[in-house]
């Protein structure tokens, strides 16, 4: 597969995300800026040359050391956990973006893609950019710091931007909360994709899991919903995602003392007694917390 056919999927796909009442809003696409990064390999007199991958004194990978072959990989070990972002030219922290590039030398990639770490002046359009750092993923190793500046982007091409998808499994009472603070999660580059059509969760096995989002928040009210039947079945299928590496968060607020059981009292996980335990969000505002948590961690390990 060639860059371009991989990047034009994106095109193809429906420009939609799902909203707290169930309707489908148009994604948008940003504007034309493209970053690129700084940090030159310096060659030592009697070594041998630096790793292409070696960043400068300042900690930055050079960006004419990037391969064409590279962002490719860099962008499909991801493609699975994106959504175009819906907010028309906005660029901030946590985003994800893919910018095409100046071509000084023909040393560098036509495109960049990668998260934004920090960017000048502040969050916001995209045409108001200066320079921002970049981290540049591997699916098999920590991502590198990119310094891209206006300069480096061609802004005669269009830019994309990316959220995190994160499937939300969620009662209506549960989505009106998440619909309330929605605009803020897309802010700070999480997209809720909420389901509630349990088949869906069925229909996921060890096989193709890694083409699904990561990131999964299940409400206590919506599993509490579903018909006692399918219960034992879900229960299972949880524990199964669990087992092959998603990360499941239980939304459980706090009205539901007393009333409802929490995921772990579902599943039998226990803190400090199993393998597993699901952390336990009481508000709209932990649950974007934890979100970026543990998205940040899983990334800067690696991509899986």
């Amino acid at each position: 597969m060639t860059l371009a056919t991989a990047f034009r999927r994106w095109g193809l796909l429906p420009g939609l995300i799902q909203t707290g009442n169930g309707e489908p809003r148009k994604a948008h696409w940003l504007g034309s800026k493209q970053p690129t990064k700084p940090g030159q390999e310096q060659k030592q007199g009697g070594q041998h040359d630096p790793s292409p991958r070696q960043p400068d004194s300042r900690g930055y990978r050079d960006l004419a050391s990037i391969r064409l072959g590279e962002v490719e990989d860099a962008y499909l070990s991801l493609r699975a956990q994106l959504v175009p972002s819906p907010l028309e030219g906005w660029l901030a922290k946590n985003y994800f973006s893919q910018m095409p590039l100046q071509r000084r030398s023909r040393e560098r990639p036509p495109v960049v893609f990668g998260r934004v770490k920090s960017l000048y002046p502040a969050d916001g359009d995209i045409h108001n950019l200066e320079e921002m750092e970049l981290y540049f993923p591997h699916s098999d190793a920590p991502p590198d710091l990119l310094h891209v500046r206006d300069r480096d982007i061609d802004w005669q091409k269009p830019a994309q931007t990316y959220c995190v998808g994160v499937r939300f499994y969620v009662s209506e009472d549960e989505m009106g909360d998440f619909a309330q603070s929605e605009n803020i999660f897309i802010e700070k580059g999480f997209a809720p994709l909420y389901q509630n059509n349990y088949l869906d969760l069925l229909d996921v096995n060890e096989q193709d899991h890694a083409s699904y989002p990561w990131l999964h928040v299940i409400g206590s009210g919506w599993f509490a919903s579903l018909p006692a039947s399918v219960q034992p079945e879900i229960r299972e299928q949880l524990r199964n995602l669990v087992r092959w590496g998603s990360v499941l968060f239980n939304y459980h607020p706090r009205r539901y003392a007393l009333q409802l059981m929490t995921l772990n009292e579902e599943l039998d996980f226990q803190y400090g007694f199993t393998q597993h335990f699901l952390v336990t969000p009481q508000d709209t505002q932990q649950t974007l917390k934890i979100l970026e948590e543990s998205f940040t961690k899983i990334f800067m390990r690696a991509a899986k």
